[in-house]
């Protein structure tokens, strides 16, 4: 009796064994396009199936193939017996496909938005009609239990259902991703879809979820973008889900700070005085940004012109307090950077390579996980999971729509991009939250508070924290030479309430504020700037994140 398998597959992994099991057990192997080239060399004997071959045009040929298929029938006790007809002897359909997102097809004409490889589904989409009688195997992983089950002629209704569920799970990630092609491309623009289904693939397993009692994996997008394609790790222990996750949160934020300020950005601006003007931003070329996260919290980050500086002016007295953080930084780490990296006690460091020098240096502490990224996040989407649903929501990605210059001095240009670099940092923070930064780096921060006010107080404690503790690392002569303002600029992701808070700040040293606006008391409180010299701008936006 002929037994007949289908094999077709984009995922090759265990194939070989599989199909030479198949073949030197008697299997007939019916096949076409990639495998059929794979098996024929590893000297596999095949025959060409028709239905299978690639931009097949006849669809007589695919609707045979279905009704051979729907016409096997599977006797255990018997072993396998072709009911009426010789070819109808398919007892297992060995086919997957890689579900993806390709956002080109909308454009073809309607006639070819269709796959090449569209039909292939097809065959497997009707093999669960008849699973009962037909082996489904989608997954490579399943490939040694059916290769046991087939062996003692024992093959079990309860692992026919589990393929056939894969097979169903596989088929509606492709169709995801391609109706997801087709409406989220720039023809329709379709960013809602009716029924949110991505094909994110189960990729890693992690050690722990969050709480070592949790579990959990990671999925990855469908799209080439986003730090975590294309996901290496170079060295250390395995990922638990807050360590991914501060990974994620710490690239994207590099990501989105250099998709805007890369090149030349601009804003509209409005003087005081209603004088129309263009605020400039000066380009990023040439800047490290180095971010170190913990829960999803930023507790140190900086701009600076090389890569031990930007660490340095990161690595604040908070970091060294904080264990297995995450740090991330936009330029090749070196070896000069690994000596000072090390000394600190960081879960991750993400960067776009290392150095062969510095991962020797890194290597010393092999709790570090390294992870070289140099995927660019440009998920235009946000959301998160609540009781019966996700919420989801464009991303905020705008740093600005327009500025308010609404006192008598304007920022300085080095104070302007200090406020385009805070924007970006408090944008991706809980809220409420604001940032005191002094020469483009942090020198305190709040997130996640109940209030602006509390926000402002919380960043004030922390300033002075950290001016103290540079206080303790510095003696003598240079102790004098010591700045001591808290802090040159104020950024928050809301309006600030004209009250003592704010004022507290204002008297310990910052020159310029930049907030959303839009009290009862701004004038009041443009005034009180305006007497002690201080740049106010409004903004008209929030960045209100959770």
């Amino acid at each position: 009796m002929i037994k007949r398998a289908i094999i077709h597959v984009e995922n090759t992994e265990n194939l070989l064994d599989f199909a030479e099991y198949l073949s030197t057990s008697g299997w007939t192997i019916l096949t076409a396009n990639k495998t059929e080239e794979i098996l024929k060399s590893a000297k596999i004997p095949v025959i060409r199936e028709q239905a299978l071959v690639e931009n097949n045009l006849y669809i007589n040929d695919t609707s045979q193939l279905i009704r051979r298929i729907l016409m096997t029938k599977y006797e255990q006790n018997d072993a396998f017996i072709s009911p009426d007809h010789e070819e109808n002897n398919i007892f297992l359909i060995c086919i997957n496909v890689v579900p993806e997102m390709n956002t080109t097809l909308a454009s073809r004409s309607t006639t070819q938005v269709r796959p090449l490889n569209y039909y292939v589904t097809t065959v497997l989409r009707n093999s669960f009609t008849n699973y009962p009688n037909v082996l489904i195997l989608t997954d490579p992983a399943d490939y040694k239990e059916a290769m046991i089950q087939l062996k003692t002629d024992n093959i079990t209704n309860e692992f026919r259902t589990y393929l056939a569920a894969k097979a169903l799970n596989l088929i509606s990630a492709y169709d995801a991703g391609l109706a997801a092609s087709i409406l989220q491309n720039q023809q329709y623009d379709v960013q809602f879809m009716n029924y949110l289904m991505y094909p994110f693939k189960k990729t890693l397993q992690l050690h722990t979820g969050s709480n070592s009692q949790q579990s959990g994996f990671l999925y990855k997008s469908p799209t080439q973008s986003g730090a975590l394609n294309g996901f290496l790790k170079l060295q250390g222990k395995d990922f638990n889900y807050n360590t991914i996750s501060d990974v994620s949160f710490a690239w994207e934020r590099i990501c989105t700070l250099y998709n805007i300020l890369k090149n030349q950005y601009t804003v509209k601006s409005t003087n005081c005085d209603g004088y129309d003007f263009t605020t400039q931003f000066t380009p990023l070329t040439g800047t490290v940004f180095t971010i170190a996260i913990k829960f999803e919290a930023i507790i140190g980050a900086s701009l600076s012109t090389n890569v031990v500086d930007s660490f340095k002016n990161t690595y604040t007295y908070d970091t060294e307090n904080i264990t297995d953080a995450v740090l991330a930084c936009s330029a090749v780490i070196d070896a000069p950077a690994a000596q000072e990296i090390i000394k600190g006690s960081f879960s991750a460091v993400v960067a776009p390579s290392f150095t062969s020098d510095a991962k020797q240096i890194l290597s010393l502490n092999k709790n570090i996980r390294l992870i070289p990224s140099a995927k660019v996040s440009n998920i235009s989407l946000s959301g998160k999971m609540i009781h019966g649903g996700i919420l989801l929501q464009t991303r905020d990605s705008e740093l600005f729509e327009h500025w308010h210059v609404r006192t008598k001095n304007r920022p300085s240009q080095f104070k302007t991009d200090e406020m385009a670099f805070g924007m970006l940092l408090v944008m991706g923070a809980r809220s409420y939250s604001s940032v005191l930064l002094k020469n483009n780096a942090i020198a305190g921060v709040a997130q996640g508070c109940s209030s602006v006010n509390r926000s402002l107080n919380v960043v004030y404690e922390t300033a002075i924290s950290q001016l103290e503790h540079k206080k303790q690392e510095t003696n003598g002569e240079q102790a004098s030479e010591l700045d001591n303002s808290l802090g040159d600029v104020l950024i928050s992701d809301s309006t600030i309430p004209f009250e003592e808070p704010i004022k507290k700040l204002i008297d310990a040293g910052i020159t310029a504020i930049i907030q959303t606006g839009g009290t009862p008391a701004d004038n009041e409180f443009i005034n009180y700037c305006d007497e002690r010299g201080i740049v106010m701008v409004f903004t008209g936006m929030t960045h209100i994140s959770f």
